[in-house]
């Protein structure tokens, strides 16, 4: 049973009962706890019993959630580790640092030994995490270790994007970086694209909002050129045409980057739309636009 993880400026250890008080400065930190579908411990006993809980799990399984440790101060920093949550099937995958911690690069490097032990020491098949659509640090973490997206789920009554990995997605010793493939006959993206269709700009936002979150470049950028257009539409509804040009003539500048034909999407003719809506958006006096364009799907040859 492996006791310890160490990396370069960290060492990683089962919770002990010594470790409760330094614990509670991030489980009890409303900021740190926020994207937490628990919330912040509300008293130090609170937090004495989940250190209990991971202790339990820790000897039921050989892993759980571990404590970080400053590798030079030996001071306690954060968690991260795996649980095994059985009403739902699967071992969760997290990681959380006191606030002074963030923006060092210090999550990632948690994360991605973790990884590589759950995988490596452990032999797990799979791991799993959540994330609340606004914890975008943590979101660009699970894409450095190449986790995919799933779906959007209210899991433990938090609204998630839940993303996995498998232990044959990739290499251990890199960050299990991989590209994505974008399919518009299902899931998100084929809903958003039915929801621009129809009109329904805002939804379709959503939609593909929720899949450029996990996407690698250049599809990131592309999805991104996607979203401003279905987001300027909606404020064209709205009467904002001030918005309305402003993410037009972003979109178009990420659009312009692709090819003719780009996952399947008929890129051209979706320029050439945004242009003719900038000319008559732009043009004094206003004249009317051309019709909301269709996004073309186009076979792509294997």
């Amino acid at each position: 049973m492996r006791a310890t993880i160490e990396t370069s400026r960290l060492i990683l250890r089962p919770f002990e009962s010594d470790d409760v008080d330094a614990a509670f400065t991030w489980f009890g930190n409303p900021i740190v706890m926020r994207f937490t579908p628990t919330g912040p411990d509300t008293s130090i006993e609170q937090t004495k019993a989940r250190v209990a809980k991971y202790q339990e799990h820790q000897t039921a399984h050989g892993f759980s959630k571990w404590i970080i440790l400053d590798r030079r101060l030996g001071r306690p920093i954060g968690d991260s580790g795996l649980l095994m949550l059985q009403e739902y099937g699967w071992i969760d995958f997290g990681f959380r640092l006191a606030q002074p911690y963030w923006g060092k690069g210090l999550a990632t490097e948690v994360a991605s030994v973790w990884v590589r032990a759950a995988f490596d020491d452990f032999h797990i098949d799979r791991l799993t995490a959540i994330v609340h659509p606004e914890n975008l640090a943590s979101i660009r973490v699970l894409e450095k270790l190449g986790f995919l997206t799933e779906r959007r789920d209210t899991i433990m009554g938090m609204n998630s994007i839940v993303f996995s990995l498998s232990a044959k997605d990739g290499e251990t010793d890199s960050y299990f970086r991989r590209r994505m493939s974008l399919d518009w006959t299902q899931g998100d993206l084929h809903e958003g694209l039915r929801c621009f269709h129809s009109g329904a700009f805002f939804e379709a936002h959503e939609h593909w909002e929720s899949v450029w979150l996990a996407a690698q470049e250049p599809e990131r950028t592309f999805l991104q050129g996607l979203i401003q257009v279905a987001a300027a539409f909606h404020h064209f509804q709205r009467g904002n045409y001030a918005g309305t040009i402003s993410l037009l003539r972003s979109a178009l500048g990420r659009l312009d980057r692709h090819p003719a034909v780009f996952t399947g999407i008929a890129v051209t003719p979706l320029c050439t739309a945004i242009r003719l809506w900038l000319e008559a958006l732009e043009t004094i006096p206003r004249t009317s636009p051309p019709p909301v364009p269709q996004l073309q799907l186009v076979a792509i040859e294997s």
